[in-house]
């Protein structure tokens, strides 16, 4: 035979060899893993949060990655120290296995490598056979070529039996140790590293002798490999074993549970601060223990920081012992309730930004009718007249509903859809008037993202063009969304830094609940701009907080929607608020955002800008739209004697003895309950005899009914319609007033003026005369 043909004859049969090894590995399938996994929730830092079961009923979390360097040291230690040398079988290993099953004749040694036992736990863990053997080598061999050594450790990391129903590394350190895998001890790494090897032999806490035995030879390996000194191998050996499986972290039991829902079976990573989040529960936990004594039983709390929007503690609900039967389950934070007068705040900014109102106007604050709506102040009470921003600070219903009425709800259903709330989709029909005081619904989330948005826009300026960019948006609440830089930002946010600032200037005058009293006298005390809501019926306590650096939202309650007695935002809500305040470390108070701000002149008395009439004047900084808002309609030129105590004019006195003087004069209904409160208010002289009476003035208003107003009467028990009680004010209460239905009479009141209708369906006109001959008339319809 020729040296040629031998050439040949050799190089065909090497050929056929390596078919007959390379064709089996490369049609074998590669190990693949499709067993369900355990949704786990982490905080920004990496630590547990908490955690669900995987489909299976198994603990098997995802993979994080990353294999920490002592347990892997300890793992190939213990296993399979030439890993990063075979090609995923270990011919030395293998011949001595079979050598051992030989001697036995059984199966006693199995020789794989870990490659090989990530193909095995691939195939759902089989019986020892020669021939599953052959198997698990030709999908090791494949598993080399097609991943890296790093990546069949992580593999095999993360899949690997731990003992009960503990798969993985993550899930048996957090089971067996309460830790991260990164934070594991030698010890602990050595007794976890032996446990897949037999995990039902050395079972944590089953036997600890056998497991004791394993570890600490593996310890002293490790040792002699010189991975740690003496004084660690003594430390390791005297450390306790593993024991029984603990319970995971559970600190945000309603974040895990939404990811559940929406991701399962992912590792989520949030932007939560651990220490913040359980502080932020037992917070609430503690208070909740008091709430539950007027059979209160749920209360939740948001925080998010404003500069980045990252929601920093997510406490869904309260999770005391024995809640469960009162909905401890329900995440508050996502649940839809009344907003009660929460948005007060956005309705001030948005007058404030149209100019339709500055700061400190005087609004209404008179009994008030609507067709089906009577709002009513907190304490019953009326003022008259109080300052708008006074009005927001004490959360006066009826001044906060004039001013929707002048803004209309139209208008504010827009601006609350352009600041980020989405619960609002009805029409303005739908919502009326009562959307101020709770007649609409939203989550504490969109409240407390609206909030942390409008914050943000302070914070924001553009120092090239020289205005503050707008950034409303949802919450963040995942580490790996899109980062705050990369979202487009509003040239023309919905309510301008002036607007936004000039509420929180408000807002910082609220008082404070009781637990707060005497605050402002301590430096530290934190500036905090806030509101407090509550819904009809007592349902729903809200508190909404915000500083330059963070938000807070609360609310307290009960899952069912049961109302309680003393169920208010100040009591129930405000004093979780500022416990919480207390725990977050205090930044400076918002800068005034003067590049869109402008001083106008005002009347000090009225609040609104100065009138030629007005004796007084100030400036104060106001949104640039604040220069087209109302000049002052309280101020008059009166004309006086010269006693100054009558009013005169030119028909019963000469002119050189007329003094003219501006007079502060509210219309009479406002005057009426203005007075009682305002001991300084003087009411316009009387005229003297023999002057004529004023009718630029008017001396007489209605309270009810108010012109134009539709009227339905309802039937009592027995059946019969109930009466109309009509009400006007005077100036001079002491004056007779005179009342007559479509020009009939029905009767003659003085001091308190109020009197009983009685009228058929259909329009009808109410005309009072008083003693001076001065009249007004209303214009009303009744349905019966």
């Amino acid at each position: 035979m020729s040296p040629d043909s031998e050439l040949k004859r050799k190089f065909k049969i090497l050929l056929i060899i390596t078919g007959v090894i390379i064709i089996p590995v490369l049609v074998s399938p590669l190990p693949e893993f499709k067993t369900p996994l355990s949704t786990v929730v982490e905080a920004r830092n990496g630590s547990l949060l908490g955690a669900r079961i995987a489909d299976d009923g198994q603990w098997r979390f995802p993979s994080s990655g990353v294999v920490p360097d002592k347990f892997r040291k300890a793992l190939l230690t213990f296993e399979d120290r030439y890993f990063f040398f075979h090609p995923g079988i270990n011919p030395v290993a293998i011949v001595r296995a079979f050598r051992d099953n030989f001697k036995a004749n059984e199966i006693v040694s199995g020789g794989s490598t870990l490659t090989m036992q990530v193909a095995r736990l691939s195939r759902g863990n089989r019986s020892r056979t020669y021939c599953e053997k052959f198997i698990e080598m030709l999908q090791a061999l494949k598993l080399e070529v097609f991943k890296s050594k790093k990546e069949i450790l992580r593999i095999y990391t993360a899949n690997a039996p731990f003992g009960g129903n503990i798969v993985g590394l993550d899930a048996a350190a957090w089971r067996y140790t309460g830790k991260s895998p990164a934070d594991i001890t030698w010890a602990e790494a050595a007794a976890l590293a032996v446990l897949p090897n037999s995990p039902s032999l050395v079972y944590p806490g089953r036997k600890p002798e056998t497991l004791r035995t394993r570890r600490n030879k593996l310890l002293e390996k490790l040792f002699e490999r010189e991975y740690f000194d003496s004084l660690t191998l003594v430390l390791a050996l005297d450390e306790p074993l593993p024991g029984e499986p603990r319970p995971l972290p559970s600190t945000a039991p309603h974040l895990t549970d939404m990811f559940f829902l929406k991701n399962r079976g992912e590792r989520i990573r949030t932007t939560i601060d651990p220490v913040l989040q359980e502080r932020t529960a037992g917070i609430i936990n503690l208070h909740q223990k008091e709430l539950a004594g007027n059979f209160i039983f749920n209360s939740a709390a948001l925080i998010i920081d404003v500069p980045t929007g990252e929601v920093l503690a997510y406490v869904g609900n309260s999770t005391i012992e024995g809640s469960a039967e009162h909905g401890e389950d329900v995440d508050i934070i996502r649940s839809l309730r009344s907003t009660g007068s929460i948005l007060k705040p956005i309705l001030y900014a948005g007058m404030q930004e149209s100019g339709a109102i500055l700061p400190n106007t005087l609004v209404q604050d008179i009994p008030t009718r609507f067709p089906g709506f009577s709002p009513k102040n907190f304490d019953q009470s009326f003022s008259g007249a109080v300052p708008a921003g006074y009005a927001l600070s004490q959360s006066l219903n009826i001044p906060a509903v004039g001013m929707l009425q002048k803004y209309t709800p139209e208008k504010f259903l827009e601006l609350l859809g352009k600041t980020g709330f989405t619960t609002f989709n009805k029409n303005a029909d739908f919502y009326g008037l009562s959307l101020i005081l709770g007649g609409g619904e939203t989550s504490l989330w969109e409240l407390a993202g609206v909030y942390a948005s409008l914050s943000r826009v302070l914070g924001r300026y553009n120092k090239e063009k020289k205005h503050f960019r707008g950034d409303y948006r949802q919450p963040v609440l995942l580490k790996n969304e899109i980062q705050p830089e990369e979202f487009a930002v509003e040239p023309n946010p919905p309510l301008s830094a002036g607007a936004i600032w000039l509420t929180y200037e408000a807002l910082r005058k609220v008082n404070r609940p009781e637990t707060e009293t005497g605050w402002q006298y301590f430096a530290s005390a934190p500036e905090i701009a806030w509101k407090t809501g509550t819904s009809f019926g007592f349902r729903d306590a809200w508190a909404v907080g915000t500083t330059p650096g963070y938000v807070i939202g609360v609310w307290a309650g009960n899952a069912d929607g049961e109302g309680r007695p003393g169920l208010t935002g100040i009591t129930a809500a405000a004093p979780i608020l500022f416990e919480i305040v207390g725990i977050i470390n205090p930044v400076p108070w918002f800068t005034a955002p003067y590049e869109e701000l402008t001083n106008v002149t005002v009347c000090p008395q009225s609040g609104f800008r100065a009138g030629p009439d007005c004796p007084e004047s100030e400036e104060i900084s106001a949104c640039i739209n604040g220069l087209r808002s109302e000049a002052c309609p309280y101020h008059s030129i009166i004309h006086l004697d010269k006693t100054r105590t009558r009013q005169v004019n030119a028909d019963c006195v000469p002119v050189s003895d007329i003094i003219n003087e501006s007079w502060f004069v509210l219309p009479p209904a406002m005057e009426y309950f203005y007075r009682q409160k305002h001991a300084e208010y003087n009411p316009l002289p009387p005229f003297a005899p023999g002057c004529a009476t004023g009718k630029s003035l008017p001396v007489m208003e209605f309270i009810y009914p108010t012109p134009e107003i539709r009227i339905f009467i309802p039937r009592d028990n027995t059946g019969e319609l109930t009466r109309v009680i009509a009400e006007v004010v005077h100036r001079n209460p002491s004056k007779k007033i005179f009342w007559h239905l479509d020009e009939k009479y029905l009767a003659t009141t003085r001091f308190i003026h109020q009197t009983e209708l009685e009228a058929e369906a259909g329009d009808h006109v109410l005309t009072v005369v008083d003693e001076d001959g001065n009249m007004v008339k209303c214009l009303f319809n009744i349905v019966l």
